[in-house]
């Protein structure tokens, strides 16, 4: 049950968080490997623009040109294979930290323990979550990732739906191939779990000392997950930009990337490139995601755990 639970709330957070993953997918690949310079349409040499001025600048201005180029049905591209993954990767991860929690193997003998094991038990958590369900991921990525003309960023894959897609690699580069940048998701989970996790549950216990809290589950899940979100963010935003960059480069015959050999040659890459900046590249956008997420998310899982005991005992 605690499983099902966990998948149930993810997917219903999924739905409102989509438009926010569908901009920050399109910020984190716009000027991939460029430089500042080259990619805002500051004047270059001789006096004339580099490139046109950058139409994912801001999360606005993103807004503006999906919905100018892509209608309103843009801002929730890749919905479906979004929604798949988070069902399928928070009701493990959710459902393994909420097993970890009935045995109390999250507590330790202090309150620095109880940290460090929330910590180590979100991140464990987050990684089989990812690992089974990391072709959705890649899916989803690459379909939000998809546009045209002048507003195209990154390598564009031209799935049809998330099932062609998922068949489609597999007859090309077979199961490896659904998997390919796994290391690039589970480095994000395993941080983002983590930090999501470990402050929720430091945070909650700490509200629930407070009379107003104890009387509100959601009051008390909420507070929790709008700190638990920001430190996420921070945290997860640099391996994001890299999972979202492995997963949708190009590949050649033999299903290598294009781009990328790995985790560590693209942090570096990008980080040669493109600066620090280059790492925290949609940032905004993302904690709009995640911190709405994280609070819908951990919202519904608590209350739907309330309604279980409630109900069934």
């Amino acid at each position: 049950m605690d499983f099902l639970l966990g998948g149930c709330a993810a997917t219903c957070a999924g739905i409102f968080s989509n438009p926010f993953d569908v901009i920050k997918t399109r910020q984190q690949l716009h000027g991939e490997l460029m430089t500042k310079v080259t990619t805002s349409g500051d004047v270059g040499h001789g006096g004339t623009p580099s490139q046109p001025r950058n139409p994912y600048r801001s999360v606005f201005k993103s807004f503006r040109t999906i919905l100018k180029s892509e209608g309103i049905l843009g801002l929730q591209k890749g919905l479906v294979s979004a929604l798949a993954f988070q069902f399928t990767m928070n009701s493990v991860r959710l459902g393994i930290y909420q097993t970890a929690e009935n045995y109390e193997w999250t507590r330790g003998d202090t309150k620095a323990g109880t940290v460090f094991y929330s910590i180590l038990w979100g991140g464990f958590s987050g990684v089989i979550g990812s690992t089974i369900a990391c072709p959705l991921y890649m899916i989803k990525t690459q379909i939000q990732a998809r546009s045209h003309g002048k507003y195209a960023v990154g390598y564009q894959h031209r799935h049809t739906s998330t099932l062609a897609a998922l068949s489609g690699i597999y007859r090309s580069q077979g199961v490896r191939g659904l998997w390919r940048g796994y290391h690039g998701i589970a480095t994000r989970t395993a941080i983002g779990s983590s930090a999501q996790l470990g402050t929720f549950s430091t945070f909650k216990d700490f509200f629930v000392q407070f009379e107003f809290f104890r009387e509100s589950v959601a009051f008390t899940a909420f507070a929790a997950s709008m700190i638990s979100g920001f430190f996420t963010c921070v945290f997860m935003s640099p391996f994001d930009v890299i999972a979202t960059r492995l997963f949708n480069q190009g590949v050649d015959a033999n299903g290598k990337g294009l781009m990328y050999r790995s985790v560590v040659d693209c942090f570096m890459k990008t980080l040669r490139a493109e600066g620090l900046h280059g790492l925290y590249k949609g940032f905004v956008p993302n904690y709009w995601r995640i911190a709405p997420h994280t609070i819908l998310n951990l919202t519904f899982w608590d209350q739907f755990k309330a309604w279980r005991d409630l109900y069934f005992g």
